[in-house]
């Protein structure tokens, strides 16, 4: 299947990304930023420029595509001053309508659209209980729904299948609403927001993509499908949860009338009623209760604590996973895949055996500063994945993780690089972020390079 994502460098966007890949389908991004969705995503996907809120898509990115994902649309998050609710509807609103323009001028459209929507369109309603039936409700955010979802609906002449997938807050250990949350349970000041009784409906960020794959490769009964988990819990019972998930005490409150003068109107998101349910999709959760997905997200977390950054990218190569991983366990190719600027040199004595225990010592330049280096391989599980950590260096922290999945005969090669700079965060969005992703994207083009063009023997 060729799909093409807009969103594609947001969180769920990236996830998506990656379980294309492993589908083995053909995939297409819509991105304001070209270079920053270059740097981070694949390399075996295609990237067109696109600013939703100006023009239509080019039209060269859409043909031959059997479907759309449409992601985009500016975050919700934050204080929403004039400005800030502007562009959270025109870049929904006015970025759906030019796409559907540029889908209906072609002469062989996809047939199938699927599109990010929000709970939020049936507003605050109490303990009602909200199926894809129900009207929708009052307010800014199911103001910006409703023309979200309308937007749409000229799809349905041109023949175009269109569903809207009103998510629910999206749970992930990468970023987003979880992310938020925790910060002050980090800090031992676990609480419930207002009076706890507003329900929440909420999705394990797996089975975001999940309900997406599902509804791309189905036949979806509605037009509209309520994303969320299975179980039902209010704001006090998440907080519960998270409690025991966490074994922190829940002992503070914080009052409506403290939490808008914090956050502004954005503060009715968060305690707003949407006891939102579904049993329309036919999609199997993989994480149906919220005690199962809190204790996965935390458990994958807690390798990123200390304030450590992350880094993670992925490409898919045609060749089988133990001749990718043979690859990888080679140093040599070590020096084959780290960009030329660098003047990456292994200086351990020859020859080098790699596994378990391993400690690698090499040279490199960093903006003209020689730097020595000292890796130990502390994981190593062939063929699926191994990590090496700096033991000497120019880092805080790093940690490379080297993943390998089969993808049919292909390979999905995914590198997560857990590190904190010295410099601090301004260092790092300055300088070694930036540096990092041009590596990796080096990194990815040499990769393609030896593997996925290298000849196959008769």
């Amino acid at each position: 299947m060729r799909v093409v994502v807009t969103g594609a460098t947001g969180l769920l966007g990236k996830a998506l990304i990656s379980q294309l890949i492993i589908n083995g389908d053909s995939v297409a991004v819509l991105t304001r930023n070209v270079q920053h969705a270059k740097n981070i995503l694949p390399l075996n996907v295609d990237v067109f420029h696109w600013n939703p809120s100006k023009c239509m898509p080019p039209l060269k990115s859409l043909e031959q595509s059997d479907a759309v994902v449409h992601l985009a649309g500016e975050s919700v998050q934050g204080r929403w001053t004039k400005t800030k609710k502007d562009r959270i509807l025109q870049s929904r609103v006015l970025g759906t309508s030019n796409l559907v323009s540029a889908l209906k001028s072609m002469d062989l459209p996809p047939t199938k659209l699927v599109s990010a929507s929000a709970v939020g369109y049936y507003g605050d309603r109490g303990d009602e209980q909200l199926t894809e039936y129900s009207n929708r409700g009052h307010g800014f955010l199911s103001d910006v729904v409703d023309g979200w979802e309308s937007s749409l609906e000229p799809l349905t002449e041109a023949g175009i299948q269109s569903t809207s997938l009103r998510l629910g807050m999206i749970l992930s250990d990468r970023g987003g609403a979880l992310k938020k949350l925790l910060l002050p349970w980090n800090l031992g000041l676990g609480l419930k927001i207002g009076d706890g009784s507003q329900w929440w409906p909420w999705i394990h960020v797996d089975d975001a993509v999940g309900i997406i794959n599902h509804a791309l490769r189905t036949d979806p009964p509605t037009s509209a499908i309520n994303a969320v988990a299975p179980e039902e819990v209010t704001q006090t019972q998440f907080a519960d949860t998270l409690a025991k998930v966490l074994s922190r005490p829940r002992v503070f409150q914080i009052p409506k009338f403290l939490l808008r003068a914090i956050i502004g109107e954005m503060s009715c998101e968060l305690i707003s009623s949407r006891r939102a349910t579904s049993s329309t999709s036919g999609y199997q959760f993989l994480f149906p209760s919220l005690s199962q997905a809190l204790t996965d997200l935390i458990q994958r977390g807690q390798r990123n604590q200390n304030g450590l950054k992350v880094f993670q990218t992925e490409m898919l190569v045609d060749v089988a996973i133990d001749k990718v991983f043979e690859f990888f366990s080679d140093p040599a190719n070590l020096e084959e895949l780290t960009p030329p600027w660098l003047n990456f040199k292994i200086i351990s004595p020859q020859p080098l055996s790699v596994g378990l225990g391993a400690i690698i010592d090499y040279k490199l330049r960093v903006h003209r500063i020689p730097i020595r280096w000292q890796s130990e391989i502390t994981e190593w599980d062939p063929p699926r994945f191994f990590v090496d950590v700096q033991k000497k260096g120019p880092y805080r922290h790093w940690e490379h993780t080297h993943e390998f999945q089969p993808s049919g005969g292909a390979t999905l090669v995914r590198d997560t690089v857990r590190y904190n700079s010295p410099g601090g965060s301004i260092v790092d969005k300055l300088f070694v972020r930036r540096d990092i992703e041009r590596i990796f994207s080096y990194r990815q083009h040499k990769l393609n390079l030896l593997l996925n063009d290298e000849p196959t023997s008769a």
